[in-house]
């Protein structure tokens, strides 16, 4: 027998270890005031637009679920997204009409995916699984789609003349990040179903992912680093159409040394590409040989830009299966985030353009990039003292939430940190010389994304008492963001390397400063799950998770329906289902037949 009074005493003193843990980090953050000179707090002056111009317009929040069956022997997925919309108006002071926010009938999107089990890991593209990675891997799937119907209906809602606020239900840059991975891998497979789509350009090719990867558009701001100087190169190369070598040393402004390894790279992706990147064949020996890109590359991105939409086309308007691509081959969940990644671009590029303000919003985050690399930082630039003992905590929000709540007098909500660059997410704290380094040996490309946390609310009859800590993040804006910069000597692969950065600082963004103020206009304090959050994003989060039910109801038994028959026609009983599932109703039948005959 199993001694269950020692183990509840034993998990006892546990728990109690772990409270007396907390407790003691707690103490740690109290009268920390050094900390909050990296917060900004909203007073009655701030806020105004500096981004709009006076009027009423349209502001969006988007959101998806997602969800999975087994029957038989078959996964059957489904994801939805919605938008809900209000009128905002921007005068003196900032007014969300939530009074009367409405479902955005325009903004919908569903599918529903049956795979058959075995089929799974041709999807993930994962080998030597085990039963025991099912479930993470068909996650995966649902996850890449859910994605792809809030981006797209992000497009959709962009498009629109009045929308002018876009509220995502999810981190911009954390998307980006994990999906950039995966587009990565798919490249240094050099092979998918992508390649070769048919658009009014041509077949898409590797190197159209590849260039469109990294310059987007070509508008995307390139760091003139190391890794991404091949890129740079082929950008010049775009506008010039044709350079020498020298020529082409000049304008990157870099050594001959340098120039060669830029070359060699180049060749490279020439041959990967299958020689489609150069006009004519290169020599690296020559002395100084002429460039020219072949003619094809130039549209790289209105090819890129034309097979994403069909693909997305195919998965949310099409009766055809969204995964099949003919015979056995598949859309991968690699192709999936490939396409994913551009649909970020093409948004990027829209927002600019247009003028349109995408805030993507984190609730759940466990970064940690706040204290392992801002609070280092800022303290390398004398913002904070460079004796301030950095917290033992190890989680952004949890860090800022306990102080926030146990310093009430020291700021008040609603509140924000500084905003930085996103690339700080891959950089932790350096030494003296080199403040900051690669957390994994590369730092990922600046002035693309800004980050930020904030909170709300606080209970009016105890200021201690206050509504969740979440991230915003938001695309690089060069018309307002390149003012606010940093040069910072990193280590990257053991070797410095200068970054640029957006770095608030001791500065003041009013860009930032005015998103905190649309964030605090808009979220729905009478109700204890929306306050301090979005109430456009808490309505479609609502919805989409009764959708998901709906169609769980409804379309497992149209699948039931569908595969009963099947294996009946086709004899297959055995082989469609599962052995447990098969053994589970042959026991419960016979308990029920044993309980009858007593």
């Amino acid at each position: 027998m199993v001694d269950m009074g020692f183990l509840a005493e034993r998990l006892r003193k546990q728990t109690s270890d772990l409270a007396d843990l907390l407790t003691s980090r707690i103490r740690e953050l109290r009268n920390r005031k050094n900390l909050v000179s990296c917060i900004r707090c909203l007073g009655s002056s701030h806020g105004k637009s500096c981004f709009f111009m006076p009027g009423e317009y349209v502001a969006v929040g988007i959101d998806g679920s997602m969800d999975y069956d087994e029957i038989l022997e078959m996964l059957l997925f489904y994801v939805c997204a919605t938008g809900f919309r209000c009128k905002l108006t921007i005068n003196e002071e900032i007014n969300f009409d939530l009074d009367n926010v409405v479902r955005d009938e325009c903004l919908v999107a569903s599918t529903s995916v049956p795979l058959w089990t075995e089929d799974l890991f041709y999807v993930t593209e994962e080998q030597d699984s085990t039963e025991y990675d099912l479930a993470r891997s068909a996650e995966r799937i649902p996850y890449a789609l859910m994605t792809m119907a809030e981006l797209y209906l992000a497009l959709k809602a962009i498009d629109e003349e009045s929308v002018k606020i876009i509220f995502l239900d999810r981190p911009l840059y954390g998307s980006y990040g994990s999906l950039s991975r995966d587009l990565r891998l798919l490249l240094r497979s050099g092979k998918s179903v992508l390649f070769g789509i048919e658009t009014s350009y041509g077949p898409v090719t590797y190197l159209d992912f590849s260039l469109a990867f990294i310059l987007g558009s070509g508008k995307n701001q390139v760091p003139p680093r190391n890794r991404y100087l091949p890129f740079i190169a082929v950008r010049k190369l775009l506008q010039s159409g044709e350079l020498s070598f020298k020529e082409l040393l000049k304008d990157l402004d870099v050594s001959e040394k340098t120039g060669r390894s830029i070359l060699r790279r180049l060749l490279r992706l020439h041959e990967a590409s299958g020689k489609k990147l150069f006009y004519e064949e290169v020599n690296p020996k020559d002395e100084d040989p002429k460039l020219k890109l072949n003619e094809n590359v130039k549209d790289y991105w209105l090819r890129v830009k034309e097979a994403s939409l069909s693909i997305v086309d195919r998965m949310f308007n099409s009766s055809e299966h969204p995964l099949m691509a003919g015979g056995d081959s598949w859309l991968t969940v690699l192709d999936l985030n490939a396409i994913n990644v551009m649909l970020i671009h093409i948004l990027r590029e829209k927002a600019i353009d247009r003028r349109v303000l995408v805030v993507g919003i984190a609730k759940d985050t466990s970064a940690s990039d706040y204290i392992r690399a801002v609070i280092p930082y800022a303290k390398h630039e004398g913002i904070v003292p460079k004796e301030e003992k950095l917290p033992s905590l190890r989680h952004d929000r949890a860090f800022l939430t306990i102080l926030s709540s146990t310093n009430p007098t020291l700021f008040k909500t609603p509140w924000r940190t500084i905003s930085y660059d996103a690339c700080f997410t891959t950089l932790v704290e350096g030494n003296e010389k080199v403040p900051l380094k690669a957390a994994r040996e590369v730092v990922s490309m600046e002035r693309q994304f800004v980050k930020a946390y904030f909170q709300l609310r606080e209970f009016e009859s105890d200021g201690e008492v206050r509504s969740p800590t979440f991230l915003y993040d938001r695309f690089y804006l060069p018309e307002v963001d390149d003012t606010f910069s940093a040069k910072i000597t990193v280590l990257e692969r053991d070797r410095k390397a200068v970054i640029h950065p957006y770095w608030e600082g001791k500065s003041e963004n009013p860009l930032d400063t005015f998103i905190l103020c649309l964030l605090s206009k808009c979220d729905n304090p009478e109700v204890l799950e929306a306050m301090g959050h979005n109430q456009l994003l808490y309505l479609a989060d609502k919805a989409v998770k009764n959708e998901i039910k709906l169609m769980k109801g409804l379309l497992r038994g149209v699948a039931d329906l569908e595969l009963g028959g099947l294996s009946r026609r086709q004899k297959i009983f055995t082989i469609a289902r599962r052995f447990r599932d098969i053994r589970r109703e042959t026991e419960g039948a016979r308990e029920r037949a044993s309980m009858e005959e007593v």
